[in-house]
């Protein structure tokens, strides 16, 4: 049984608007006649319409409106990174500052959630099924919008619970994974049946009868850099840990803590070693502050409560003794190539190593395809390769979308995904049963 501590909250804090500072914040939006923001949203998603609603105080319109297009107002109202999306292109930002919509989409979202979400009428039921692998964005996305036309969908989830990514990678101070699966049950809702515990096969499932199928099912393998000492108690994988910290545990890392990557991960697993008692965390990235992969605004949170950035930086080894961590050891580099930013164009720079005292070191440097299926074509790193516009894979009537086939982005990046390829296999079920108006 692991040593475990309670040092810190883990919780999600639950913040949001009250209703008259939501009618404020969307007061501010000047309503554009073409609205730039909406072309930001993967999940398309009326970003106009809805602040509307909200301004003039229709708070379960705005959500219905939200959720008609993406079932996880609430979910991505938390971790859609909207600054790099909707956020970027508002033109209220060259006023003074952009329109707060992911706080206007999580306010929303929370309204809904404290009554039960309608669920929209479906449209007439289709003689089809659709088979979906995982139950991720992608997913959910994928079975939620076939549901609404009138298709039966079952999921085929290898967990305990949907989500994927979501529900056990993200820590619950930024997501309460009890929110996510309350919001995820919409699906079930719509008439979708999900079998747990379920690993399965496209060619198979179609074996079986099933009219389409749609892989959804994510990344899943951790890289690991393979250092001298990475076999020391007190070295984690940030996923395994996160995972961990998102079932309840809440496992002790030590006064000293060291991270090594430079993504959205990484800068997750600093916060969590905070809220899990760290009195010290650092975190050691190949890029520079402006080429980290993390988003913008994850990268101001982790530096704002204290964490110690050591940028331009590789990891040499993990000191230990009588078999735990007791340091670590980096060195700083430059690039060989500039703008090339792989460990292979990094070069040591002489004279710049350096040591860290360390209790626990957290490895996030990305993960890779855990599962592949014959007969489906993928590039050299087993992600599939897709029709950008139908979602289609190699394999007649087998689609995919999410970070199987995207190589990693974000939720509601992958929920689009998903919806795209629902919209395909609409398109494919209506031309065979002669209501497409073409072969």
């Amino acid at each position: 049984m692991p040593e475990t501590t309670k040092a810190a909250v883990l919780t999600e804090d639950g913040r949001t608007y009250a209703p008259h500072e939501a009618v404020i914040e969307a007061s501010r939006c000047l309503m554009c006649e073409d609205p730039p923001c909406n072309t930001g949203c993967p999940a398309s998603v009326d970003v106009r319409r809805f602040i509307r609603k909200i301004r003039f105080g229709n708070f379960r319109g705005a959500a219905r409106l939200i959720r008609e297009a993406n079932i996880m107002v609430g979910v991505c109202g938390r971790v859609c990174p909207q600054e790099m999306l909707c956020m970027e292109n508002c033109t209220r930002a060259q006023l003074d500052t952009p329109i707060d919509i992911a706080g206007l989409q999580r306010f929303a979202g929370d309204v809904e959630l404290a009554g039960l979400a309608p669920v929209p009428e479906a449209g007439a039921k289709r003689d089809a099924r659709v088979a979906v692998i995982g139950a991720g964005p992608a997913g959910l996305g994928a079975a939620a919008e076939l549901a609404k036309a009138g298709v039966g969908v079952t999921i085929f989830e290898k967990a305990d619970a949907p989500g994927g990514v979501l529900t056990h990678g993200i820590p619950p101070f930024r997501l309460d994974p009890a929110f996510a699966t309350d919001e995820f049950s919409y699906v079930e809702r719509l008439g979708v049946m999900t079998k747990y515990g379920a690993k399965a096969d496209p060619a198979a499932l179609l074996g079986e009868g099933f009219d389409a199928v749609f892989v959804g099912i994510g990344l899943g393998r951790p890289y690991t850099i393979g250092l001298d000492g990475e076999d020391l108690d007190g070295v984690h994988i940030a996923g395994e840990l996160l995972a961990r910290v998102a079932a309840g545990e809440t496992p002790s890392l030590g006064e000293d803590v060291v991270v090594i990557g430079g993504g959205n991960v990484a800068m997750d697993a600093a916060m969590t070693a905070l809220r899990l008692g760290a009195a010290n965390v650092h975190l050691c990235s190949l890029e520079s502050h402006e080429e980290m992969p993390a988003f913008r605004s994850e990268i101001d949170e982790v530096q704002s409560e204290g964490v110690a950035f050591h940028t331009r930086t590789m990891p040499v080894r993990i000191l230990g003794e009588s078999g735990k961590v007791v340091g670590y050891e980096g060195v700083g580099i430059r690039w060989k190539t500039p703008g090339l930013l792989v460990p292979s164009n990094a070069e040591q720079i002489p004279g710049t190593g350096f040591g860290l005292k360390a209790d626990a070191v957290i490895e996030a440097i990305g993960t890779g395809v855990l599962d592949r299926f014959e007969g489906v074509e993928t590039d050299q790193r087993g992600v599939i390769k897709v029709d950008e516009e139908t979602m289609k894979t190699s394999m007649d009537r087998v689609f995919a979308g999410g970070d199987i086939a995207n190589g990693g982005a974000t939720a509601v990046l992958a929920y689009g995904e998903g919806k795209r390829a629902a919209g395909a296999i609409i398109e494919m079920l209506d031309r065979e049963s002669g209501k497409g108006g073409g072969a």
